[in-house]
């Protein structure tokens, strides 16, 4: 398999009915997802089988863990959701928030 390289701006999409969920690109073990949320949207809290890196790009917002704590994030902030760990995220800016979810594992 060879490298793969994204400008994640071409990527960028919205949706009125929910967070917009776009593939990037996938090898054996990892995958890369841009996520793009309106103002008010969210991906409530959830849990997965393999760790998660995070990336915001664009915008504002909240991590959720769980359902009790909140963690401001905005552009730069980088993440781990590590394996087993509920975790989530909600667009509290008045513009889109973007990020890159790895999935490793």
């Amino acid at each position: 398999m060879t490298s793969l390289f994204f400008d994640y701006r071409k990527y960028i999409s919205y949706s009125a009915e929910k967070a917009c969920k776009i593939v990037l690109g996938e090898a054996p073990h990892s995958r890369a997802t841009l996520w793009c949320l309106s103002p008010g949207q969210q991906i409530h809290p959830h849990v997965h089988a393999g760790d998660h890196v995070w990336v915001v790009l664009e915008g504002e917002g909240f991590f959720l863990e769980g359902e009790e704590k909140k963690n401001a994030i905005g552009p730069g902030t980088v993440l781990i959701a590590p394996t087993g760990e509920a975790h989530g995220v909600e667009n509290s800016g008045k513009q889109g928030l973007v990020f890159v979810s790895i999935s490793a594992g």
